[in-house]
């Protein structure tokens, strides 16, 4: 304790000062007042134009806000930095993403300008972490859904599955359940997952794996199986929400779900969590299994308010009116 006291006293004021509020902003993040945090980010870049945290999380946060080209260019600061930083390169990469995703088909070009540089930075930034796996799963993601013209494939999204099993054969499973399910293969998809489930018994983001896939398939009971199965092992985030949208699509235990749901809501969300969105559009269909559509209303605007394009939210508030 003495020794942190006293590095903590060399330490300049400007620095403790940066250190404090950027944790604070982080906290806000977490919570998902991204406005506040951004307001807060906006002054320490201002204070502190050459540290790079900084406008990684500022990028971060203008991504939640929907401000996409100032996204990629906090990340772009961030980058120029720092530009052997890995993480940096991810989230540029996924700015670009956001940013072509939401082009108007006026400006089509430019978003294939955008998607192009996604795969460029994803691919600089594996070169500089290898065995990352956000990084390796956003690239085969990318490699599924991007047209050829702008570096997506089948080939290359095979290439980026076997690299993945190599790396780590757990996750090979969830790799190739990916590719199945791009292409409709969804026998071949739940095979593979079951499979990591046997082979691996006390990997527990197996047996999450498998439940959102059966959750999407609407097989709610193998869901809750295996859903539930994850959370004796980690009481994860997802595998909550998991446990929790399968009990409301089967009617069952409702109050524990809304419970649930509540806590996460009430939580800090980081990256690898369930979004804000998720958690408020199930406790929409819950309040709506429940039979109060007032509240079921309340939740799923809360929904729309983090993100207005999210679908089943608009498809489940479209039938209350």
């Amino acid at each position: 304790m003495r020794v942190l006291l006293a590095v903590l006293l060399l330490l300049p004021p400007s620095m403790l000062r940066l250190d404090g509020d950027l944790e604070e902003a982080i906290r806000l993040y977490e919570k998902g007042e991204f406005k506040k945090a951004a307001d807060l980010l906006v002054q320490l870049s201002k204070s502190s134009p050459d540290e790079p945290k900084v406008k990684l999380w500022l990028g971060k946060t203008y991504i939640k806000t929907r401000q996409w080209d100032d996204a990629v260019r906090e990340m772009e600061k961030a980058t120029r930095i720092e530009p052997s930083n890995a993480s940096y390169r991810l989230w540029l990469g996924r700015a670009c993403g956001y940013l072509a995703d939401h082009t108007s088909r006026i400006l089509f070009w430019r978003a294939l300008e955008r998607g192009g540089r996604v795969i460029k930075e994803f691919e600089a930034a594996s070169k500089l972490a290898p065995e990352n796996f956000d990084i390796q799963f956003d690239m085969l993601d990318f490699y599924l859904q991007a047209p050829d013209e702008i570096g997506g494939g089948e080939d290359k999204a095979k290439a980026e599955a076997q690299k993945i099993a190599k790396l780590d054969p757990k996750k090979g499973f969830a790799a190739r359940a990916m590719m199945y399910q791009k292409d409709k293969k969804l026998d071949l998809a739940r095979k593979e997952l079951i499979q990591a489930t046997v082979d691996y018994p006390d990997y527990p983001s197996g047996y999450l794996d498998l439940a959102d896939f059966l959750l999407e398939q609407k097989d709610f009971e193998g869901a809750l199986k295996n859903s539930q199965r994850a959370l004796e092992m980690e009481r994860s985030k997802r595998a909550k929400l998991i446990t929790a949208a399968a009990r409301i699509r089967l009617r069952t235990d409702l109050d524990k779900a809304e419970s649930s749901l509540q806590e996460l809501a009430s939580g800090s969300l980081g990256d690898h969590d369930p979004s804000f969105e998720d958690i408020y559009y199930w406790m929409g269909e819950c309040n709506l299994a429940k039979g109060n559509k007032v509240k079921a209303r309340e939740a799923l605007e809360k929904a729309l308010a983090f993100d207005p394009d999210y679908e089943p939210a608009k498809k489940s508030i479209s039938k209350l009116r």
